[in-house]
């Protein structure tokens, strides 16, 4: 009974220690920590309990942040923490919002940009924080151009206090005088008007004196920028260059007076016509009545020939011998030799 009553003792202080053991100092999970005087504690009593927080540019994200000490372990901390998300930056007018990074979460910069013509007023730049965006959004504002510059003998409009980006003006001349260059001039993004003003021109063109040439139609006197005079030619001459000419901002006619000059009359030459005529002669061709073709029976035309010499050679030797000419040129032969021997002998008794 004793031995019972002991081990049921031992059993039980075991147990009271067992329960009364502490807890050492928790660790907490990715961007999180320890919250309140827990931070300066190393051991925490059993039944302690602790709570965690997220680090700064971070957010709960779920799961409970305390946690419990039972019998020298901690319960599980479920607490999540991420990075916190700033959102869009702000708009803003006439300009754009660029995100380096591409995101907008905690540590990531937003940059504003304006649009082509507008100046930056502010800072261009902005981090996203524990607070949110940092500083205030920049404003975009409006380029302007100084005053346009005034010309002799011209003026322009409209007239206006401030001129801002791509407003544009118009120069005109006064007393008859021309405009030399661009007479439309647009406030450009670096505040100045482009192109540059123009100049006003007094313009007169001397009248044209043409020989021989007469006014059709056009300006006169004086001639100022733009006029233009048409001429023609009299009978008999014939115009050296362009008929209508025009004044230009140098006080010159152009594209240049031209000219009348006489004609010349045209020398006519006699025209030989020398005609050629080609005669084609076909030799005529023997086609057989049984050959439709013609072509395995045709007769050469030199055979032709051939035969019809030596039918006349025949007829006249038969001639030659009914006529005894054959025999005539015997006898004249005979007669001939006869007459040779003579000779000969008549020659042997003179030398003798």
């Amino acid at each position: 009974m004793g031995v019972t009553a002991l081990l049921l003792l031992s059993f039980l202080g075991l147990a009271i220690i067992a329960q009364a053991q502490d807890c050492s100092k928790p660790i907490g999970g990715p961007n999180m920590y320890l919250k309140g005087d827990a931070i300066l504690q190393n051991t925490f009593p059993d039944g302690s309990k602790v709570s965690f927080s997220c680090n700064t540019g971070y957010t709960p994200a779920g799961g409970s942040s305390s946690i419990t000490c039972t019998a020298g372990t901690w319960s599980r901390l479920s607490l999540v923490c991420e990075r916190k998300n700033c959102g869009a930056y702000p708009e803003v007018e006439n300009g754009n919002v660029d995100y380096p990074k591409g995101d907008t979460l905690y540590g990531d910069t937003a940059k504003v940009i304006c649009n082509q013509g507008y100046n930056l007023v502010g800072q261009a730049e902005s981090r996203c924080d524990d607070q949110g965006w940092t500083g205030r959004p920049p404003v975009c504002e409006v380029m302007t151009c100084d005053t346009p510059k005034t010309i002799t003998n011209g003026t322009y409009d409209p007239l206006k206090e401030q001129y801002t980006f791509r407003d544009v003006v118009r120069y005109t001349c006064l007393n008859d005088n021309a405009l030399s260059g661009a007479p439309l001039l647009t406030c450009s993004e670096d505040g100045n008007f482009q192109p540059g003003p123009p100049t006003c021109v007094w313009v007169d063109c001397k009248n044209p004196t043409i020989p021989n040439a007469e006014f059709v139609e056009g300006s006169r006197p004086p001639h100022r920028f733009s006029a233009s005079i048409t001429y023609r030619c009299l009978p008999g001459f014939e115009m050296n260059g362009a008929s209508t000419i025009t004044c230009n901002i140098a006080s010159q006619w152009s594209p240049g007076i031209p000219q009348c000059i006489k004609k010349t009359p045209a020398t006519s030459r006699p025209t030989t016509t020398t005609t050629t005529t080609t005669t084609t002669k076909k030799p005529s061709v023997t086609t057989d009545p049984k050959d439709p073709s013609g072509d395995a029976h045709q007769t050469k035309p030199w055979i032709i020939g051939v035969v019809v010499v030596a039918v006349l050679v025949v007829v006249a030797g038969v001639i030659s011998y009914c006529t005894g000419f054959p025999s005539f040129l015997w006898k004249k032969k005979g007669a001939a030799q006869r007459d040779k021997d003579a000779a000969k002998d008549e020659e042997a008794v003179a030398l003798s």
